[in-house]
């Protein structure tokens, strides 16, 4: 099983960074964008970047969300629900990291597609584990 973090990398790091280590800690295998190590300035980096997020979420079986998100993850959420699609397996789970973003509630083009949804850590982490 291999999990993809779509999140903020800077306002989110370090969320990111224990979801990262709580989901190791368990021998889960986890990717998150921030390892890419690109600053994606140039387009050249920046299709780099896109290329690289696209295959990792090609090649992961959950998508884990932290909510509150921007354009960038909601493309990685876009393109997640696409493949999901074609491939009921591949999970996707909201994780609404600040318990505050009750917008999502009605947003019917990402709703129905969430596995699960969770303000708690613990619960995505036992979540994420019952996957596989």
């Amino acid at each position: 099983m291999r999990i993809y973090i779509a999140s903020k990398y800077i306002e989110h790091k370090n969320i990111n960074r224990k979801i990262f280590e709580m989901l190791q800690k368990e021998n889960i295998s986890v990717f998150l964008p921030k390892s890419i190590n690109v600053d994606a300035i140039t387009l050249e980096e920046m299709l780099y970047v896109a290329e690289t997020c696209y295959d990792e979420i090609e090649k992961c079986n959950v998508i884990v969300i932290v909510a509150p998100f921007g354009k960038s993850v909601s493309s990685e959420i876009g393109y997640a629900i696409a493949l999901k699609r074609s491939n009921p397996d591949k999970k996707i789970i909201l994780y609404n990291y600040k318990n505050n973003d009750k917008s999502l509630s009605t947003e019917a083009m990402i709703m129905p597609y969430l596995d699960a949804e969770t303000n708690n850590i613990d619960e995505l982490i036992r979540y994420i584990k019952n996957c596989s």
